[in-house]
């Protein structure tokens, strides 16, 4: 007789968690936007939450979706300087990926949130140091994402996230506390 219990392989202990009735009820809408279950959802969103742990060389499946689905960057206050992450940077980041010489240092995270009735909006700033074949590339990225909940004679609520990308602080800085004054009111 086996001692093991029916259903599914645990993934790791339980961890009991209450939310509040309104942030479940968006927690369920965002796992049915992702055709995923609850707890999926949730342990996605905290490793997403949570600092990159890379251990050893960043593989091509990390960094292809990473400079992929990120926006490049500009100088809002001179638009002809070029501050983004360039086609060259991003070739030396993918040539040391393919050599197995590409790592993270640690990150550095600066993070805003609003939440109404309607909708949450998260902003982020982030400083994310490669190190290239032993050399430090400095890339700041700024993130922010929207979840709108599901209105009466909706479907399903809406997720929308979206990063830029930059070489330069002082233009990320700049883009960010733009973003901040217009997204986060």
């Amino acid at each position: 007789m086996s001692n093991a219990t029916p259903g599914r392989p645990a993934i790791g202990p339980k961890v009991p968690i209450n939310f509040s009735t309104g942030l479940l009820s968006d927690i369920d809408q965002a796992a049915d936007l992702a055709r995923t279950s609850r707890a999926a959802w949730v342990r996605r969103a905290v490793t997403r939450a949570l600092p990159e742990d890379f251990q050893g060389p960043i593989t091509p499946d990390q960094l292809g979706p990473y400079l992929r689905g990120s926006s490049m960057g500009e100088d809002l206050d001179n638009p002809d300087r070029d501050v983004h992450v360039d086609n060259d940077t991003a070739l030396r980041l993918l040539r040391a990926v393919d050599d197995g010489a590409l790592t993270f240092g640690a990150i550095t995270t600066e993070s805003a949130s609003v939440e109404t009735e309607r909708s949450r909006r998260n902003l982020s700033f982030i400083t994310r140091p490669f190190i290239a074949h032993g050399e430090e590339i400095t890339v700041y990225q700024v993130s922010y994402t929207t979840f709108s909940a599901r209105q009466p004679g909706e479907p399903e609520g809406v997720y929308h996230r979206q990063r830029t990308l930059y070489l330069d602080h002082d233009a990320a800085k700049v883009f960010y506390e733009d973003m901040h004054d217009s997204y986060m009111k």
